[in-house]
This record gives C-alpha cells, structure tokens and sequence, in this order.
C-alpha cells in the first residue's frame, strides 16, 4: 500500500557527515534501501525547494542542537502537511513527540536509536507507518477522543446508521489498533492475518474516509466516527 520514497532531502547544519555518525548510517539505509537522498544545509531553502518539487517524499531533519520541546513551528507544520517529515538525531526531551504528532510529523528518530533502529523507523515510515513510542499515539489519540466526546453531541451508538461509512468490522478493529500505536506487524499478529492483508484493509479505509495516511484516517474517526474506536475491537 505504502508508495516507495523516490528521493529523500536529509537537512542538516553539519559540514561533513563523518562515518559511523547516524546521518552517515542514515544515508546508508536510504541508499540500500533504492532511495536517493540529498543533503540541504538550509532549512528554509530546502523547505522552499520541497514546496516546488512533488517528487521529494521524505524529509530528515536533523535535530543536532535543536529543542522544539514545547511545540513545533509553524513552517514545518505547513510542510508537514505537504510531505513527509522525519526528526532524527533527536536528544530525549528535546522534542515533543506529542506536539509533532499533532502536527503531522510522521516519526522521531533520537540520537541514541542503533542502526538496526533506524533501519525499522525508516522502512516504517516509507512503507506509510507512523515511528513514534506508543504510549505517545495511545494517550495523545485517547485525549484527542476525549475532548471530542465532550465537546460535541454524539449520536448513542445505537442509532448510528453505520451503513453510510462502510467500514467493515475488520476495518474498525484495525483502525482501533493503530490509534493504540501498533504497526502493521503487530496488527498482522494480534489479526493472525498478513501483512499485506492489514495493508490492504487499511487502504480501504483510507479510500472509505478519504484519508491520506494514517493520521489524517484518526482524525477522521475522532471527528465523524468515535464509534468505530470503542467498538469492535475482537478477532
């Protein structure tokens, strides 16, 4: 389901990247994963270029000296709704891995991660996966949901015409896992079904909800079916 990166754009004020640093293993699993990447050294030209150029599916930004531990800023908000963004080189604490979230960022790589990490957050991300600690989907999701409740006036359960949105039992299950932060593995798993089945429920749901990945597809259910959350969640 998940359409391949192309071309990656790797941000950074670093000079050189010297081997065994985490860009330069970075850039090694791009390459031994058919991405092309180039390097930018200025985020706001690179922003611009991106912004221009739809054949630019992911881009790393890299967070050495950088703290955005309260929230993320408006211009990579903005790109983040364009294309694909990924913080690496993280410091704990140094980002808000809620706030990026929130902000449609697809993952957080720190700067402690192993390169066998890296490898898995990365082909997480391409493969249209969200890299962020679950307990930070789950209770960010939870709230989100929560303050929806209680702020809008929501149909009983029982009178809600579940026809008009489609989605199968298999579906809402699915989509219930992913808002508690599993991934397709895990989802495959708990299923015992395959991957690719998980695949392909989920892009049934994304064209069902008009959904572009997976965050826009939460959101979706936390406006206009918080049912689908609550209910359902069996094999």
């Amino acid at each position: 389901m998940g359409k391949a990166a192309r071309l990656a754009t790797i941000v950074t004020a670093q000079q050189t990247i010297k081997e065994q640093s985490n860009l330069y293993y970075l850039r090694s699993i791009l390459l031994m994963l058919e991405v092309e990447c180039v390097f930018s050294l200025n985020l706001d030209m690179a922003i611009e270029q991106v912004s221009d150029d739809n054949i630019h599916d992911v881009v790393f930004i890299d967070m050495v000296g950088v703290k955005w531990n309260e929230y993320i800023p408006a211009n990579i908000s903005a790109l983040a709704k364009r294309n694909s963004i990924v913080l690496v080189n993280v410091k704990e604490t140094a980002v808000s891995e809620r706030s990026a979230l929130l902000a449609g960022i697809k993952g957080v790589i720190y700067d402690t991660d192993t390169p066998d990490v890296q490898l898995k957050s990365i082909r997480s991300i391409i493969d249209g996966e969200l890299w962020f600690r679950r307990s930070i989907i789950s209770s960010t999701f939870s709230e989100l949901l929560s303050e929806h409740l209680q702020t809008k006036n929501i149909t009983p359960a029982a009178e809600i015409d579940e026809t008009q949105y489609n989605l199968t039992k298999r579906e809402k299950t699915i989509i219930k896992l992913i808002a508690e932060g599993a991934q397709n593995k895990e989802i495959a798993n708990k299923l015992h079904i395959s991957d690719h089945t998980v695949k392909t429920h989920l892009y049934s749901a994304f064209k069902k909800t008009k959904s572009r990945n997976r965050i826009e597809l939460l959101n979706w259910a936390r406006q206009f079916f918080p049912d689908a959350l609550t209910r359902y969640h069996t094999n």
